[in-house]
């Protein structure tokens, strides 16, 4: 489904899965931005209405397959349109990072790191060039044709996204 807010131009279009273990239904929101650039961000549709969504935890002890199927979600936007990138940011986890302060300024949330860990996993060096800003723990797959072409600079991602939020980029190896 596709919306669009006439006041920001924000165009966001919505997906849904079902997880086979919870039988949890999940909302992944994929935001579109200028020069084919995807924001993706999900949540269990049983706390959609709360303030801190992003940040809850099911306790399903199921990320992986969350995961996957957000990646499934970012393929498909890949396949229909080869230059396209994408950016998302880990939220803090409100019960161990928040209340219990468990959070790694050198290597980023705990959310942050698993995420990290499956996208240069799962993505090679060839298509997308992976950046991360720990301290907001924002995490990018910038497509290396985009970026070879000169189409987008590191520097005009970091400039929109300062829109949002601060912070320092290092590259991933």
């Amino acid at each position: 489904m596709r919306s669009k807010d006439a006041c920001s131009l924000r165009i966001l279009d919505l997906w849904t899965f079902r997880s086979r273990k919870s039988n949890k239904r999940y909302i992944v929101e994929v935001e579109y931005f200028e020069n084919d650039f995807y924001g993706i961000k999900f949540y269990w549709k049983g706390v959609e209405k709360s303030k801190d969504r992003y940040s809850m935890l099911t306790n399903d002890f199921e990320p992986r397959t969350i995961i996957r199927s957000c990646i499934e979600i970012m393929l498909k936007y890949f396949y229909k349109n080869r230059q396209t990138s994408f950016g998302f940011v880990a939220a803090p986890d409100l019960e161990a990072d928040i209340i219990n302060k468990r959070i790694d300024l050198e290597n980023g949330s705990r959310r942050f790191r698993f995420y990290r860990r499956m996208m240069v996993n799962l993505f090679g060096p060839e298509t997308f060039y992976q950046v991360s800003d720990l301290s907001n723990t924002i995490y990018l797959l910038v497509n290396k044709k985009q970026l070879d072409s000169g189409a987008i600079s590191l520097k005009d991602i970091e400039n929109r996204i300062n829109q949002l939020y601060r912070g320092d980029y290092i590259v991933e190896v």
